[in-house]
């Protein structure tokens, strides 16, 4: 059956109520009637105090609709009176605090009335209706406790995690000197006179008479120790065998400033996944299997989107045989709706997101997701996949699922010409033609500690079939060993 407007006093020729809202499409209404009750629509038979609830609800939970005079999935019972009906819902509406805007369609179903609520998400939140403020979960309207009060102010941006001040830091004693004049230096910002007008002008510090207030935002980029303040407040870094949660091959926490977790975390991803290269001219390219400026992107958007006032999770980068999960507590940020994605930029922190503008790592417009997008299309690899639920999750697809070092060998020719440039490499060969431990291969090499060059030249070796295992099965034993192949042999006699 066809939907018509019935009551011109309240509805004009398109179904536009007299408050001034927006159509209501018949095809819409007829989809509607068809749903069940979820998270953004609710049904109706009559009007009552229930429904003020419902309209609370959905204020504060992103938006909704509520269909009155039907049930779901069931006969549509109707209203007697859509002019009475219609103003009886804009006054619940506005008895709301803050009132709530609606739009108000009605039209006629099969010869009865209905009408169809339209209440959008983000007005002024959070809202309440009879002194109890309502969220909604799933096809429920729920009243809100104090703790879920306080939890949905953070999430709504009511109260800002990132410019609280934190109360158990102490100026200066616990700043980190060098991490801001690192920071300054990088931004290129002139230092004022006195620090405390720089930090101000950051805006992560205040003053409460002499003493210096530094907030949760300047406690991530700046504190000598910021687990000590915000013990959630790190990445952890975790390779697994194979492709499931069991077993871990190598972990590592970054405990350090926000600045630094991300480069650390991107020399975690850089050690553990395959390298190919590739010769030009004299000189040789190290590309990444996976896109390092997507990787880049997607661990920003990880420290600057999630919900620090979520403090019983922590970002996480797993490295798995198939794929690479960065995953960050939150979900997508407040006034961001799921078909909304990749199309409109919302800062959950943003003086977070203006600390890393200052740093020349993100774009004010927000363009994140479609850079990572555009750089995974380029490498001609499987799109990322994008989740969001109470977690905020990037998957990157890996390049035949291959794990750790372990990846296709270096074609014969190039192998050669990488070997011959390398004296580090041939070095490592000699040597390993009886097993040796990683420290005494540094120590023959005449290096003092393990190096970015030395984890490289590694892994080319083991790579290219050179090098191999004295334990395969658990590369990162206490007791392994590395041991010359055949292959590595003839290579030092230029017979690869």
């Amino acid at each position: 059956m066809g939907l018509d407007c019935k009551d011109k006093a309240v509805c004009d020729e398109h179904g536009r109520n007299a408050e001034g809202g927006l159509p209501m499409k018949k095809e819409r209404v007829e989809w509607l009637l068809a749903q069940s009750e979820g998270q953004y629509i609710e049904f109706k038979q009559s009007v009552s105090d229930s429904l003020g609830r419902a309209i609370c609800a959905f204020a504060n939970s992103g938006g909704g609709t509520i269909i009155v005079g039907a049930r779901p999935g069931g006969p549509v019972a109707g209203i007697p009176d859509q002019s009475e009906e219609a103003a009886r819902v804009q006054s619940i509406a506005r008895s709301c605090i803050p009132p709530v805007r609606v739009e108000v369609s009605c039209l006629e179903h099969g010869g009865k009335s209905l009408m169809a609520v339209e209440i959008l998400g983000n007005q002024d939140p959070p809202h309440s209706f009879g002194s109890t403020f309502y969220m909604r979960v799933g096809a429920t309207s729920q009243s809100m406790g104090r703790d879920e009060l306080v939890d949905f102010l953070y999430a709504t941006g009511q109260v800002n995690y990132e410019e609280k001040g934190c109360p158990g830091f102490r100026y200066p004693a616990d700043f980190n000197v060098r991490a801001f004049y690192r920071f300054l230096r990088k931004a290129g910002i002139k230092p004022a006179k006195d620090r405390f007008d720089t930090l101000a002008n950051l805006g992560v510090a205040s003053r409460s008479g002499r003493k210096v207030l530094i907030n949760n935002a300047g406690v991530l980029f700046f504190a000598k120790e910021p687990r000590r303040f915000l013990r959630h407040g790190y990445i952890d870094c975790v390779l697994f065998q194979g492709t499931e949660k069991i077993t871990v091959l190598d972990r590592k926490e970054q405990t350090g400033g926000i600045v630094d977790n991300v480069e650390e975390a991107m020399t975690f991803l850089r050690k553990h996944l395959s390298v190919r290269y590739e010769i030009e001219g004299l000189y040789r390219k190290e590309i990444l299997e996976l896109p390092p400026e997507a990787l880049r992107e997607a661990l920003l958007n990880a420290v600057i989107h999630r919900d620090y006032h979520f403090d019983t999770a922590w970002i996480t980068v797993e490295v798995y045989k198939d794929r690479v999960e960065i995953s960050s507590p939150g979900g997508l940020p407040p006034g961001l709706r799921p078909e909304e994605f990749g199309k409109k930029s919302v800062h959950r922190n943003r003086l977070m997101a203006e600390m890393f503008q200052r740093l020349g790592e993100v774009e004010r417009v927000g363009a994140g997701i479609r850079k990572m997008r555009d750089a995974v299309r380029g490498a001609g690899l499987r799109a990322p996949r994008f989740e969001f639920t109470t977690f905020f999750t990037i998957t990157f697809w890996r390049q035949g699922g291959q794990e750790g070092t372990q990846v296709p060998e270096q074609g014969e020719a190039q192998t050669r010409a990488l070997l011959r440039e390398s004296e580090l490499a041939r070095k490592v060969l000699v040597y390993c033609e009886v097993p040796k431990t990683s420290s005494e291969l540094i120590r023959s090499a005449g290096l003092k500690m393990r190096t970015g060059t030395f984890i490289r030249t590694m892994n080319f070796l083991l790579r290219s079939g050179l090098l191999r295992y004295t334990i395969p099965d658990r590369p990162r034993s206490g007791n392994q060993r590395y041991v010359i192949t055949e292959k590595g042999k003839n290579a030092l006699e230029d017979k690869v």
